[in-house]
C-alpha cells in the first residue's frame, strides 16, 4: 500500500504522470530533516592551511552566500523546496525565521567581499583564488554514491562558486570510504542530509 524507501524526488514526475494508468495517488512525504542536503566543511581537516580557512566563519559564510538556493529549488525541486539554511523546520517550537535565513541570500558581491577580507585576493589565470601558500582554492567535496541528486546539486553550486573564485570538484564515494575520509580529516568538505530531527 505504501512505497517510500528507494524512491527519490527525481522519480516524482514519472510517478505522478503514471497515476491514471495504474490507479494510485502520489504524495510528497514530509521529512523532519532540516535540509535535504547540506554542505559540511571539515573543521578537523589534517591540512593546517585548510583547517584554519575552514574554521574561519567568514569563509563559510562566503560559500553560503555563493549558493543560489533559488536556482537549485527551480532546477532540481520544481520550486517545491524551502530555500533556507540547515536549520529546524517551521513546525518546530525552536524555529526562528532569522536563523533559517541567515547567510542564505544569494549574494556574489557579498561573498567576494568576505573572501577578500580574509586575504584571498590573489587569483590564478583561470580566476581561481590562491591560498596564502600559493595553491589554488580547490575544494574536493565528497558525497555518498547512494543517490544521484548530490551530483546534480553540485553542478549548480560549482558554477556559482566559480564566480567567487572557488573551484569545486565533486567526488562520489562509497559510504564507508566517505565516512572514513571525513573522520580521518582527509576530506575538506562533504555533503549529507541536514539536521536529522528538524
Amino acid at each position: 500500500d505504501l512505497q517510500a524507501r528507494g524512491i527519490n524526488f527525481q522519480n516524482f514526475t514519472v510517478i505522478k504522470q503514471s497515476e491514471d494508468d495504474f490507479g494510485y495517488d502520489t504524495h510528497l512525504w514530509k521529512t523532519a530533516q532540516g535540509s535535504r542536503w547540506a554542505l559540511f566543511p571539515n573543521l578537523n581537516a589534517t591540512d593546517p592551511n585548510w583547517r584554519a580557512l575552514l574554521r574561519d566563519v567568514r569563509f563559510r559564510r562566503a560559500l553560503s552566500l555563493a549558493v543560489d538556493r533559488h536556482e537549485i529549488n527551480q532546477v532540481i525541486y520544481y520550486g517545491l523546496a524551502r530555500e533556507t539554511g540547515n536549520f529546524v523546520l517551521p513546525e518546530s517550537r525552536l524555529y526562528e525565521p532569522t536563523f533559517a535565513q541567515r547567510w542564505t541570500k544569494f549574494d556574489i558581491a557579498g561573498a567576494n567581499r568576505l573572501l577578500d577580507e580574509i586575504g584571498l585576493t590573489r587569483r590564478n589565470a583561470q580566476g581561481t583564488r590562491l591560498m596564502a601558500d600559493g595553491k589554488p582554492l580547490d575544494i574536493t567535496l565528497v558525497f555518498a554514491t547512494e543517490e544521484a541528486e548530490p551530483a546534480d546539486l553540485l553542478e549548480l553550486i560549482r558554477d556559482s562558486w566559480a564566480r567567487v573564485g572557488v573551484k569545486l570538484y565533486a567526488k562520489p564515494l562509497t559510504r564507508d570510504l566517505f565516512r572514513n575520509g571525513v573522520f580521518a580529516g582527509a576530506v575538506k568538505m562533504s555533503m549529507w542530509s541536514g539536521i536529522e530531527n528538524g
